[in-house]
Order: structure tokens, then C-alpha cells, then sequence
């Protein structure tokens, strides 16, 4: 299989992976950052499963809660 070659010459070692694109809308990418970090906060925030479970929705609840109040607040900015 021949393999495609940049312009100095030496082999273009991207054309060999996949190329993957997952378009994520600005709510989805937040919604995604605000679960990740809830539950590491949760896990690692407290020791008991039950405490853990309760930490990471309410720090989740509260990214939400801050993410959107930010966001309201410079809207008139974009116009």
C-alpha cells in the first residue's frame, strides 16, 4: 500500500489514522465537561457511596446552574 508523502519528502503519518469528528453543540460539550467533573468531584470528594452519589448531582446541579447564568448574563454582549 502506497503511503502518502508530505512535501520535505518523509510520510504523512496522519493520512494513516481515521479520521473521526464528533460535532458537539456548545450545550452538549458543557453538559459533557459538567458530568466528567461531577463525578471525579464525587469520587473524589467523599467516602461513602451514598455521600458520593449526593455531591456529584449537586455539583453537577450547580455547574449547570452557573454554566447557564454566565451564559444569560453576557448574551447581550454577542448582539
Amino acid at each position: 500500500m502506497p503511503t502518502k508523502r508530505r512535501a520535505d519528502g518523509r510520510p504523512d503519518v496522519t493520512a494513516l489514522l481515521p479520521s473521526v469528528h464528533v460535532p458537539f453543540t456548545h450545550l452538549q460539550s458543557m453538559l459533557l465537561f459538567a458530568l466528567i467533573i461531577s463525578l471525579a468531584f464525587g469520587t473524589l470528594g467523599r467516602r461513602r457511596p451514598a455521600d458520593r452519589v449526593r455531591y456529584a448531582a449537586w455539583s453537577f446541579l450547580l455547574f449547570m446552574l452557573v454554566a447557564i447564568a454566565i451564559g444569560w448574563a453576557i448574551y447581550p454582549f454577542s448582539r
